[in-house]
């Protein structure tokens, strides 16, 4: 029989799929930081409106101060065929903010949160809940967009919203040691039916008298106002900075359908609510 050779620079190799080969996998498991998140979509409603607008704005529901955010817990709970079930979120704040009008529909808002930690019950833990009443809430007749001192005429869609309102800081811990308010950034997207160059279309270009557009942008003041169907007033965001980031046209040769200017602005110098 021949003899078998190997050369000394050569290597044994190990067969892939040789099965007493170990398999990779997890030894352990540990926790990690902590965060839950939380959102809140309803209608804008004059019962229970401004509680949402203490935890959004850290100054008393008014506006934005440096510091810690407002935050605050919420009870989910449910009634099941078997039992009870809440989870109570604690240490709740707010990270971004909307409120939403269409033409034809309610004026909604849009709330999300982040919340710090969180524990269960077997009942429902608060009493005395606010409820919304027959007419108190913000129908599209009820809201008021105005820019340059001027109310937006055939307005068919507007969003006010705001990001990056807080934030958690951490230490040794799992949870959240504290909050800040971060960087809050706001917007206004605003769509009208086209009614002339001296609305929308004017601001887009710069501002004031000119056909062109400019290197230099002019800002105008504008509010967005909710009124309840009963006629209470619910709120006013002003806003001191309107500056036109994105304008279009839509729709321009669509026959059945009439040409809107979508329109995104930068609203700057700070939001305050009355």
């Amino acid at each position: 029989m021949g003899a078998i050779q190997r050369s000394p620079n050569s290597r044994w190799k190990t067969n892939s799929n040789d099965s007493t080969r170990p398999t990779p996998s997890s030894l352990s498991s540990v926790k990690q930081n902590f965060e839950g998140a939380v959102a809140v979509e309803a209608v804008v409603s004059a019962d229970v409106h401004g509680d949402v607008q203490d935890l959004v704005f850290n100054d008393s529901g008014t506006g934005f101060v440096s510091g810690r955010p407002a935050s605050g817990r919420i009870f989910a709970g449910i009634d099941y065929l078997d039992g009870t079930a809440e989870r109570e979120l604690i240490g709740c704040i707010p990270v971004d903010y909307s409120v939403t009008y269409e033409q034809g529909g309610m004026t909604t808002y849009s709330l999300s949160m982040l919340y710090a930690d969180e524990q269960e019950a077997t009942s429902i833990t608060p009493t005395g809940v606010t409820q919304v009443t027959d007419g108190s809430s913000v129908p599209f007749h009820g809201t008021t967009l105005t820019i340059d001192a001027a109310d937006v005429t055939k307005l068919q869609s507007a969003t006010l919203s705001i990001s990056n309102i807080a934030r958690f800081q951490r230490g040794g811990e799992t949870t959240p040691v504290d909050a800040v308010i971060a960087a809050p950034e706001t917007t206004l997207e605003a769509s009208a039916i086209f009614t002339g160059p001296e609305t929308r279309l004017d601001l887009a270009y710069g501002g004031g008298s000119v056909n062109e557009p400019q290197d230099q942008l002019s800002s105008v003041t504008g509010s967005f106002s909710l009124t309840s169907k009963g006629g209470a007033s619910v709120t006013t965001y002003d806003l001191p900075k309107l500056k036109p980031d994105s304008y279009q046209w839509a729709d321009l040769i669509d026959a059945e359908t009439d040409l809107t200017d979508p329109t995104t602005f930068h609203v700057n110098g700070g939001v305050t609510v009355s």
